[in-house]
Parts: structure tokens; C-alpha cells; sequence
């Protein structure tokens, strides 16, 4: 279950990892369009197809979405690696075990509950934005659907107001499923004393280990 939770995050972090790539050659394309050619419009149509035909300041609006991909989808995976920025005056210090009882009960009365707060709040507001339908708050019961109604801002930059606010309700589940693989993995490696658990699942380590297994085996 550890394994499943965290390989699942991991490849989609990975896959999100790429709108980095994405967000600087976009980011390029703007600028060239803008400064250079003093345009205010970018048209890609190869062959007489128009694929792409779109204002500079729409585009550099998508910038932001594209950010907020990276920051929804990679999140739970950078977490997994250890790659957050981690402020301590204690916890590198202490032994392993030490550690996983602070991992352990941080999960269990910081981070789970976190979580669930933030999907809480987040899922009225994805909802209000995404359908015609009485509007819902945190404390709301019961509501009533009538329509799809995708809110936008009325501007001529990016407009999809409503795919942000659904994104906050993506991040909240991802981190859930991070923390109930954290909980577990934690969990595991208290009542399995006899093992050497490390406290973060490594990508990189598993696909070295793969590697080298395959290079010992004899053809």
C-alpha cells in the first residue's frame, strides 16, 4: 500500500515535472514575439493549420496555470524526495527512531488533518466555480445542480478562474494520499524493528538498485 501511494504520486510529479520545460519555452516564445518582433499575437500554423492563435497576454496568463500544475502535481512527489526546504534545530540530531516518532505524530496531528481542512474548504469553492447550482459553503448540507458554469474573470489574460480553484481541491487530495503514505511507511518502520525503513521513499535509489540488479545477472 506504502509503495502503491507513493509510486502513484511519484509519476505524477514526474510527469508535471515537465511544464518547467514547458513554462520557460512558452515563456521565450513571448518575449521573442513581443520584443523583438513587436507583436502582440502569437500564430503557430504549420501547413496552413492554425494550432495556436492566441494573444501575449492570454499566454502569459497560462504561465501561471502552468505553475500551478507544477506546484499541485509536484508537491506530494518533492515531499516523498525530501526536497522541501526543512527549518530544524532538533530533529537532525536525533537517532532514526527518534525521528519516525516525530514523523509519526507530526503526520498524525499536522499533516493528515491539514489536509482534510483544506479539502473541506476547497471543494465548496471548486463546486461554486464549476456548476450553476445554490451556492455551497464549508457548513452547507445539501445544494441543488442545475448546469455546468465554468467561471471565468471577463480579461483578456487567462480566464479559467475555475481550473485554479479546482486545482487547490487536486492538491489538497495528492497531499492526502502523501500523508496517509508517510503515516504508514512511519507506522511500518516502528513495528518492523528488526528492518532498516528508511524515513522518505527515493526514486532515485529504487531505480539504481533495479539497475544494478540487472547488471549482476548473468546472461
Amino acid at each position: 500500500v506504502v509503495y502503491g501511494l507513493e509510486t502513484f504520486n511519484g509519476k505524477i510529479g514526474q510527469w508535471a515535472a515537465w511544464f518547467a520545460l514547458i513554462m520557460m519555452i512558452q515563456q521565450v516564445m513571448i518575449i521573442a514575439m513581443g520584443q523583438i518582433f513587436r507583436g502582440n499575437e502569437l500564430i503557430f500554423a504549420p501547413f496552413g493549420v492554425t494550432l495556436i492563435s492566441e494573444e501575449l497576454q492570454w499566454l502569459s496568463g497560462q504561465l501561471k496555470f502552468y505553475n500551478t500544475i507544477l506546484i499541485v502535481f509536484a508537491s506530494a512527489y518533492t515531499f516523498i524526495e525530501v526536497g522541501h526546504v526543512r527549518v530544524d534545530l532538533v530533529y537532525a540530531s536525533c537517532k532514526t527512531r527518534t525521528k519516525q516518532w516525530v514523523d509519526l505524530l507530526g503526520t498524525v496531528f499536522f499533516f493528515v488533518p491539514s489536509t482534510i481542512m483544506l479539502w473541506w474548504f476547497s471543494w465548496p469553492i471548486a463546486m461554486n466555480a464549476m456548476f450553476a447550482q445554490k451556492p455551497m459553503n464549508a457548513l452547507s448540507t445539501s445544494t441543488r445542480w442545475r448546469d455546468f458554469r465554468f467561471e471565468t474573470s471577463g480579461t483578456a489574460e487567462f480566464s479559467w478562474v475555475w481550473e485554479f480553484k479546482f486545482m487547490v481541491l487536486v492538491f489538497a487530495g495528492l497531499m492526502f494520499l502523501c500523508a496517509v503514505g508517510f503515516l504508514l511507511r512511519n507506522i511500518l518502520a516502528l513495528l518492523e524493528r528488526n528492518k532498516t525503513i528508511p524515513t522518505h521513499y527515493s526514486f532515485d535509489a529504487v531505480s539504481y538498485i533495479i539497475t544494478r540488479a540487472h547488471k549482476t545477472v548473468p546472461e
